[in-house]
């Protein structure tokens, strides 16, 4: 027993959100040991979401007759409103600020995509001892020329002054693909995936990114590199000094 204050949390269970998977897929040796730390002990002092304009991206995006002044709007309202604590106020601009980037440079929907619904979380993925977690920020789907259903998920990615790294896209998007596709083999999802559904919006920069043509290999790969991890997850270190 300690009376020094919580520093970190602990998860006992090896995994990982789609996000944070393909992060980690792009790092760096040295940046991969600090996602794995990080991910198994997460600091409880809290950190900025965008939640809020994520969640006012995605209403737009879904519901129909949404337009780009409900989006001015939210951010107006979130920079008029800035009372509370110190963190509250940064957290309230910073999500202004995620609105006005998209407002400069709004990422467009594919025109093959019929139907745009709110994402939600949605059931873990488990993978040889690993936890993937998905909470896509949209859902996509339509009916091809065969009359077949196909679904698609859609990320938002947004890192102020800076363009989010084409491979990470890669990852995420073909981490998405693989998820949908794992869980209708499973029996656990009824309608066929499609690759060029499963996209990753970069809010700063505009850009969207399918997931690539290797896909499925590079999903392969994610596998076993989650394999690995579940098997080591035991001998990870906390962060020095943590107290958890």
């Amino acid at each position: 027993m300690t009376d020094e204050k919580k520093t970190h949390g602990f998860r006992a269970k090896p995994g990982m959100s789609i996000r944070m998977l393909a992060d980690y897929m792009s790092a760096s040796e040295q940046a991969k040991r600090t996602l794995l730390t990080k991910c198994k002990y997460p600091p409880i002092a809290p950190v900025i979401q965008h939640k809020d304009a994520q969640e006012s991206i995605a209403d737009r995006l879904s519901r129909v007759g949404a337009t780009d002044d409900d989006i001015v709007s939210r951010s107006e309202t979130l920079r008029s409103g800035l009372q509370g604590t110190p963190f509250e106020i940064e957290v309230a601009e910073n999500n202004a600020d995620y609105l006005d980037r998209y407002l400069e440079v709004p990422f467009a929907i594919p025109p093959r995509v019929q139907t745009v619904e709110r994402g939600d979380k949605m059931p873990p993925l488990q993978i040889e001892g690993f936890n993937l977690t998905c909470t896509p920020h949209l859902l996509f789907k339509r009916v091809n020329r065969r009359n077949t259903p196909k679904i698609g998920l859609g990320f938002f990615r947004y890192a102020r002054g800076k363009a989010l790294p084409i491979e990470t896209a890669c990852w995420q998007s073909a981490i998405g693909f693989g998820y949908l596709k794992t869980k209708l083999e499973q029996g656990l999802g009824e309608i066929d995936p499609e690759r060029d559904l499963c996209i990753v919006f970069d809010v700063w920069t505009g850009k969207s990114h399918s997931a690539p043509g290797n896909a499925v290999y590079r999903f392969n790969e994610v596998r076993a590199i989650c394999a690995g991890i579940a098997q080591r997850w035991g001998n990870i270190p906390p962060p020095q000094g943590a107290v958890y």
